[in-house]
């Protein structure tokens, strides 16, 4: 579980966790991180581990992550 994606779902984490309450960019910064290793084909309980999320988490975080609609 030591790879650079697993370990940027961790720093990711570690910002949110010390962000402002309205940490939006440390929020969309772990989503990113988070569907990054999903589509590389890191193992979603692994992921969840890192990013202190359940699974389901996870998938809802790499499924907003992948399927953005316009802003």
């Amino acid at each position: 579980m030591n790879d650079e994606e697993i370990l940027a779902v961790e720093a990711a984490a570690a910002r949110l966790e010390s962000s402002s309450p309205s940490g939006e960019y440390a929020a969309a910064n772990l989503q990113s991180a988070v569907a990054a290793a999903v589509t590389k084909g890191k193992s979603i309980r692994d992921v969840a581990v890192a990013a202190h999320l359940t699974v389901l988490e996870v998938l809802d975080a790499a499924d907003a992550a992948t399927y953005r609609g316009p802003a």
